[in-house]
């Protein structure tokens, strides 16, 4: 898990899809300090919840 997340603690979050889409939006701003200037926030958001979705993806084998 801490491979995908370079800046956040993913064990901060709440293991649900609104924690995880905070967790990516957070990661997101780190990485992109200047996106909450270039971007609106429901953009960030809609960023975020394809991290999330591409997270699950990642995390998928260790289920299987």
């Amino acid at each position: 898990m801490s491979s995908f997340f370079k800046h956040v603690k993913l064990h901060q979050y709440d293991i649900t899809d609104k924690g995880i889409s905070q967790a990516c939006y957070d990661e997101i701003s780190f990485d992109l300090a200047d996106a909450k200037n270039a971007l609106s926030e429901e953009q960030l958001w809609v960023l975020a919840d394809d991290m999330r979705e591409k997270f699950k993806d990642y995390m998928r084998p260790l289920f299987s």
